[in-house]
C-alpha cells in the first residue's frame, strides 16, 4: 500500500509571516475588525508548504483578499528597495528538508495512525465565502450589464389569498424588467448585473405605502423606525411612494395628520415623497424610473465601493460611479444587524408616545446610551430636577425645546422600568 507523504519546508515564507504577525499585533492592540481576517491568513500561510513570491501568489490561500495581497506587494517593494533580496532556498537545502520530513512522517506512522484532517464545516465555508466576496472588487464597463428592478417578496404575496397583489402583473404589462427577491430594507430598488452575476445597487430605494398603511405605521411606531433604517442603509436617494386609499376616508388617523407627517418626512428627514392615485399608477412610476435609470447608467463605468466611500463615489454626472454591492447592502441592512448601543437607544425612544426622530436624536446626541441618561438622573439632587433634566434640549429646524411634560414622561418611564 502506497503511503502519501506531506512535504513541507520548515519556514518557506519567513518575510510574509513576520509582516502578518506584525500587522496582527497592531490590529489586536487597536481592537480592529481586521484582526480576525489577519489571524486566519497567518494560519493559512504557516500551513502552506511552498515558497510564495508576491501578494498575488498569496491569493490562493484562505484569508488573503485583494487588500491584504496589495499590502504584501507594497511591503515587498519597500523591502527590496531598502536591502538586497534574501537568496532563495537552494536545491540542496530543499532536498535535505524533504528527507527530514519523510523521516519524521515514517517515524510517526510507526507509532500511531495520523487522524485525517477535518474538513471545514458548511457554516465556516459560507463565512469564508462571504468574507472573500466582501473584499472582491467588482468592475462593470459601459453596456456590459443590465439594469433590473428588485421587488421585495412582501409586495407580491398577501395574507388574504383571495386578494392577490397585482404588483408583478402590472410591471410585466408595463415592460419593466424585474425580479422578486427578499429585501432587508425598502420595497423596491434597482441593481446593475453583469454576465458574471455580480450585482451593484443603484443609489435609489423606494418604500411603498398606502395611506391606511401609513396611518397604521404611525400609530404603532414603525414609521419612524423605517425612516431611520432607510436613511442608514447607505443609499443616498430614498423615496416614499404613497398611494391614495380610495377617497382617503376611514384611515385610522385624520388626513391632515398624515399630510403633516409626509411634509415632515420631506422637509426634516430629506426623504422624497411621491403620491399616486392607486396601485397601477405606482407601478407606472416605478416602470418610468427603470427606463430613466437604464438610460442614465448603461453608458457609465461602475465599480464597487464600501459605504464609507459611497458619498464621494456616487456623483451621477461622472463617467465612473462607485456603488454598493447588493450582498453588502442586504447583510448590513438586516434588521438589528450591527446596531450600536446608540442606534438601539434611538429605536427604543421612538416607541414612546410623542417622540419623533428629531427629538430622539437630540436626546441621544447628549446622552448616547441609556446608562448615561440614568447616571445623569442619579446625579440630580432632587426628583423635580431630574424630571426637568431633558426639558431644555432643543431639536428641529426651529430648535424647539422638548418641554417639561415630555421630560417628565421620560423620567417616569426610565425611573420605573430601568431601576
Amino acid at each position: 500500500m502506497e503511503t502519501r507523504l506531506e512535504v513541507r519546508l520548515r519556514e518557506p515564507n519567513p518575510l510574509f509571516t513576520r509582516w502578518l504577525e506584525r500587522w496582527l499585533r497592531e490590529a489586536e492592540r487597536r481592537q480592529q475588525r481586521s484582526q480576525h481576517k489577519l489571524r486566519q491568513a497567518l494560519e493559512a500561510l504557516k500551513s502552506y508548504p511552498l515558497p510564495l513570491y508576491s501578494g498575488r501568489d498569496c491569493s490562493v490561500l484562505r484569508g488573503f483578499g485583494g487588500t491584504l495581497c496589495q499590502l504584501i506587494d507594497e511591503e515587498l517593494r519597500q523591502h527590496r528597495a531598502a536591502s538586497q533580496p534574501q537568496p532563495q532556498t537552494t536545491t540542496a537545502q530543499y532536498e535535505e528538508q524533504v528527507q527530514q520530513v519523510v523521516k519524521a512522517v515514517q517515524e510517526k506512522q510507526q507509532k500511531t495512525k495520523k487522524d485525517p484532517a477535518k474538513k471545514p464545516t458548511k457554516k465556516a465555508q459560507l463565512e469564508q465565502a462571504a468574507a472573500e466576496e466582501r473584499e472582491r472588487v467588482v468592475e462593470m464597463l459601459p453596456d456590459s450589464f443590465e439594469v433590473l428592478l428588485l421587488v421585495d417578496t412582501q409586495e407580491t404575496s398577501g395574507k388574504n389569498k383571495r386578494v392577490l397583489d397585482q404588483t408583478r402583473s402590472y410591471l410585466q404589462s408595463l415592460g419593466a424588467d424585474h425580479e422578486v427577491r427578499r429585501l432587508t430594507v425598502g420595497d423596491f430598488l434597482w441593481i446593475a448585473r453583469d454576465a458574471d452575476g455580480s450585482e451593484l445597487v443603484l443609489p435609489y430605494i423606494v418604500e411603498r405605502k398606502r395611506m391606511d398603511d401609513l396611518a397604521s405605521s404611525i400609530r404603532d411606531g414603525r414609521f419612524h423606525e423605517q425612516k431611520h433604517r432607510l436613511r442608514q442603509c447607505g443609499l443616498p436617494n430614498v423615496i416614499y411612494l404613497i398611494e391614495d386609499y380610495g377617497d382617503n376616508e376611514q384611515l385610522g388617523l385624520p388626513l391632515d395628520s398624515l399630510l403633516q407627517a409626509l411634509a415632515n418626512t420631506r422637509i426634516q428627514s430629506g426623504i422624497q415623497v411621491v403620491r399616486t392615485e392607486n396601485h397601477y399608477r405606482s407601478m407606472c412610476y416605478l416602470a418610468g424610473m427603470s427606463r430613466a435609470l437604464r438610460q442614465l447608467f448603461l453608458s457609465k463605468s461602475l465599480h464597487s465601493v464600501d459605504r464609507a466611500a459611497l458619498g464621494s463615489s456616487s456623483c451621477l454626472t461622472d463617467r465612473r460611479v462607485g456603488l454598493l454591492k447588493f450582498r453588502d447592502l442586504y447583510e448590513d441592512s438586516a434588521k438589528n444587524a450591527h446596531l450600536t448601543v446608540r442606534e438601539v437607544f434611538v429605536q427604543q425612544l421612538l416607541q414612546l408616545h410623542s417622540l419623533s426622530m428629531e427629538r430622539a436624536l437630540a436626546i441621544v446626541e447628549l446622552y448616547p446610551t441609556p446608562r448615561l441618561l440614568l447616571d445623569a438622573y442619579e446625579a440630580c439632587e432632587e426628583v423635580d430636577q431630574a424630571r426637568r433634566l431633558l426639558a431644555g434640549i432643543t431639536c428641529g429646524a426651529l430648535e424647539r425645546p422638548l418641554g417639561e411634560k415630555l421630560s417628565k414622561c421620560l423620567y417616569d418611564f426610565y425611573g420605573s422600568e430601568f431601576r
